[in-house]
């Protein structure tokens, strides 16, 4: 007789499947290394946009802003753009991090932003508005620099008289009086500069008296027994940032005059 699957009683069915379908574990050496993937890239990279607006030696604006070379001074490759005639500029693939960004234009003086964070990315990380001024001309340097120390009603005090080196009616343009404790006072070298209006006492000469703004800051002259003196015409438009080792920058004053050195009696 016979036997068809069918007859086969349900507990030897179910015996011989159980059999059938046993798992086996079978070991073996492993395989080769298989090729390595290409390494991922960890730096984010993302849009920098930003404007420049420039400015006469009057302060007033100027209609065309191109021309303006934008340098990213730290990045690499490195990245140098010109602005529009709007003034503004873009970079659309700029690594995230920090940047040092230098403005400058012939005849105007460079402006500066140091450690500008890009975070990169979709979203635009903006420059916000750069503002240079154009360089004030030769025709406002000054012939000489003196300077006078003094004292009254128990007040220490410095007397500056500028000769323009040509006569003239001196516009609104801003004088600049650098002091430092070292030789070589200027926009690279200095502890404290005084911005502010002479009054003019004739075509040639502009003074300066006491003034409480430079009384108020008698602290920034403690610690050294001597002071030099520089002046310079600086833009009405104010124009200026602190460097990278604390100097404060105006990089559209004119040039520089004589030095003097005098007795610091504006220390406390």
């Amino acid at each position: 007789m016979i036997l068809t699957k069918s007859c086969l009683p349900a507990a030897l069915i179910l015996f011989l499947f159980s059999i059938s379908c046993k798992k086996e574990d079978i070991t073996g050496p492993a395989g080769p290394q298989g090729v390595p993937g290409k390494a991922g890239d960890s730096t984010l990279s993302g849009p920098v946009y930003g404007k420049v607006a420039l400015y006469d030696t009057l302060g007033n604006p100027i209609p065309d802003n191109s021309g303006v070379s934008v340098l990213f001074e730290n990045s690499s490759p490195l990245i140098n753009l010109n602005t529009a005639a709007d003034g503004s500029f873009s970079a659309p693939d700029v690594p995230a991090g920090n940047y040092n960004i230098t403005a400058s234009r012939t005849g105007f003086g460079s402006m500066k932003i140091f450690q500008f964070r890009h975070s990169g990315g979709v979203n635009t990380s903006q420059t916000g508005l750069i503002e240079m001024g154009q360089q004030m001309s030769s025709w406002m340097d000054i012939e000489n620099l003196a300077v006078d120390t003094g004292t009254a009603y128990g007040s220490h005090y410095m007397e500056f008289t500028i000769t323009l080196a040509h006569p003239q009616v001196y516009p609104k343009s801003q004088v600049l009086i650098y002091f430092s404790h070292i030789p070589g006072a200027g926009n690279s070298n200095n502890d404290y500069v005084y911005r502010g209006n002479f009054f003019q006492s004739d075509n040639s000469t502009l003074i300066l008296h006491y003034d409480y703004s430079l009384a108020f800051y008698t602290d920034k002259f403690d610690g050294f027994d001597d002071v030099y003196i520089s002046a310079a015409i600086d833009n009405p438009k104010l124009f200026s940032y602190t460097d990278n080792v604390g100097n404060t920058v105006y990089p559209a004053a004119g040039h520089l005059s004589n030095e003097v050195k005098v007795y610091n009696n504006l220390k406390n």
